[in-house]
């Protein structure tokens, strides 16, 4: 394992996504025009565009004792992506979810059936955080991450997390990452605006580089020298799957960043591959 690897600690789960020619009303029966089974999860997502992009990927995630599982592994197998660290628990199933995608413009419904535990802490200590170039974690389990992240050395690389829901105690992250991601359901949830949250979340660490992503508005963001950052959506000639977009603007912050590039330019970049994913179905970024 060399120091040029990226780990991604969060959910893998196997999507069933149908096609539909629109939105079904209540009590509708419709025909799916496909029906596609697909790796899933806001960090397998990320981790399968890192390694398109020529990255080394490694991804931590739990993980059932089953048939779907050994395919989600076979799968991240065939795109050169480390499960080595990923925990198998048995008497549990592989989270799955359902997503509706809308033809007619490209949005997405999703409902998601879990049934498995998240990584425990032992889980996360035994992972060698030196043989690292960079660290992300999704925002879950967070009283875990927490207590994790007070008890380990601070790894010598930039750490990443991504704010989806409002989860209790994410504030207690802060101190120890260097960028946060935050979606716009996280903002409509808490009802303040982009620029509310970029000034909570420095209170925490004024240090941040921060994003709000906020869909068809845009984004809004601030580097750690404080300068703010204001980007329009990327104009499109028409939208295929929205599927993973965040996920892919994810990883390509993460990939601009790690690279060297400033947070500014490393936003631009991302914002340009998420618009790219979005021409295209399934986590690609062509045909």
């Amino acid at each position: 394992m060399t120091k040029a690897t990226i780990l991604l600690i969060g959910n893998c789960v196997v999507d069933q996504i149908w096609e539909l020619e629109h939105f079904p009303e209540q009590d509708e029966e419709m025909r799916a025009l496909s029906n596609n089974r697909v790796l899933g999860g806001n960090s397998c997502n990320s981790a399968q565009i890192l390694a398109k992009l020529g990255n080394k990927v490694e991804i931590v995630s739990s993980l059932a004792q089953d048939s779907t599982a050994n395919w989600l592994l076979q799968q991240l197998s065939k795109l050169q992506i480390s499960t080595r660290l990923c925990i198998q628990k048995s008497g549990y199933s592989t989270a799955e979810s359902s997503i509706w995608l809308n033809r007619q413009n490209g949005s997405r419904t999703i409902v998601h059936h879990r049934n498995l535990p998240e990584l425990s802490l032992n889980d996360l200590l035994n992972i060698p955080l030196q043989q690292y170039r960079w660290l992300h974690f999704e925002g879950r389990n967070l009283d875990t991450l927490t207590e994790y992240l007070n008890k380990i050395e601070r790894p010598d690389c930039p750490i990443s997390l991504e704010i989806e829901k409002d989860r209790a105690g994410f504030e207690l992250l802060l101190p120890f990452v260097d960028t946060v991601i935050v979606s716009s359901a996280f903002l409509i949830s808490k009802n303040i605006t982009a620029d509310q949250c970029l000034e909570d979340l420095s209170r925490y660490n004024a240090k941040l580089n921060i994003v709000c992503t906020l869909g068809e508005a845009g984004l809004v963001g601030k580097d750690r020298f404080g300068k703010r950052i204001n980007l329009d959506v990327e104009k499109i000639e028409k939208v295929v799957d929205t599927v993973g977009a965040g996920d892919c603007f994810i990883a390509g912050l993460i990939n601009s960043l790690n690279h060297q590039e400033d947070f500014e330019t490393a936003l631009i970049a991302a914002n340009q591959l998420a618009a790219q994913k979005i021409q295209f179905k399934g986590m690609n970024l062509n045909e």
